[in-house]
């Protein structure tokens, strides 16, 4: 078992970041926990580590909650995925990097916001990337099943990163299709210690289908996955200045409908 938590605004639940948060407990035999955040911010808190920001005090009446919840347990029934919900107070990101110390893997809408409108993917959802301790799956509008895990790798150690993360934490995708999409910045380009990678991944697959993007990362991968639907793409390195930079990211959570693994060492 995984401990799984689906960080949602109490006001604001989405049934499609439930119904994968379902899939996803099913498939580890893992109980989902709704993390129902209530924008509580105390402005007088100093020792949190990650930013602050500047959202008003959101005032969440019990008839939401009390909605929010039924459509998340009802979801959950509906899915046959064992569930409970913890309520948490305070300013939503320091509460949601608090609880990323103790999870294993955080699902969350990438429209996840406790503002009117910030944008896609929210403020919230960018800082929380940036700042969790654990991976962070950002959760499709529409899907079926998982019928493709694909890594990205560009060479670099929070690429490998992210794809053991991914391996350990999720084996159960391991029958599925299984691809490793190199992102060379030009073409004839080499990735260094690529055999070494690809005989890592043979531990763990049976078979490992291999593909190569040349140019611009944001470009390349939007136009390679616009439009797919059942896949997963796993990618390292948020916010850092790697080939999968913070734009690019922000980019494909905004373009594509399928359920992005994120996570940074």
């Amino acid at each position: 078992m995984r401990k799984l938590l689906l960080a949602t605004n109490a006001a604001e639940v989405k049934a499609s970041a439930i119904d994968f948060g379902c899939y996803i407990a099913n498939l580890t035999q893992s109980p989902l926990t709704g993390i129902f955040i209530e924008n509580r911010k105390n402005r007088e808190i100093v020792d949190t580590p990650v930013a602050s920001w500047d959202e008003a005090y959101e005032v969440v009446s019990d008839k939401e909650i009390h909605e929010n919840e039924s459509l998340f347990l009802n979801r959950c029934l509906h899915n046959e995925a064992r569930h409970s919900i913890h309520h948490v107070q305070g300013d939503p990101l320091h509460e949601m990097v608090k609880e990323s110390l103790y999870a294993d893997i955080i699902l969350t809408d990438g429209n996840t916001s406790f503002a009117e409108y910030d944008g896609w993917p929210s403020k919230f959802v960018k800082e929380l990337l940036e700042n969790a301790k654990c991976p962070l799956i950002i959760t499709p509008f529409e899907f079926d099943e998982i019928n493709e895990v694909v890594f990205t790798y560009d060479g670099t150690d929070s690429s490998i990163f992210a794809i053991k993360q991914f391996i350990y934490l999720l084996p159960e995708f391991k029958d599925v299709k299984i691809t490793l999409l190199q992102v060379l910045k030009d073409e004839g380009d080499d990735i260094t210690e690529q055999e070494k990678l690809k005989g890592f991944l043979m531990m763990h697959y049976n078979a490992v289908h291999y593909g190569i993007l040349s140019g611009d990362a944001e470009t390349e991968l939007f136009k390679k996955f616009l439009a797919q639907r059942n896949k997963i793409l796993v990618m390292g390195a948020y916010g850092r200045k790697k080939i999968f930079n913070r734009s690019t990211a922000d980019i494909l959570l905004k373009t594509l409908d399928i359920p992005i693994f994120i996570t940074h060492h």
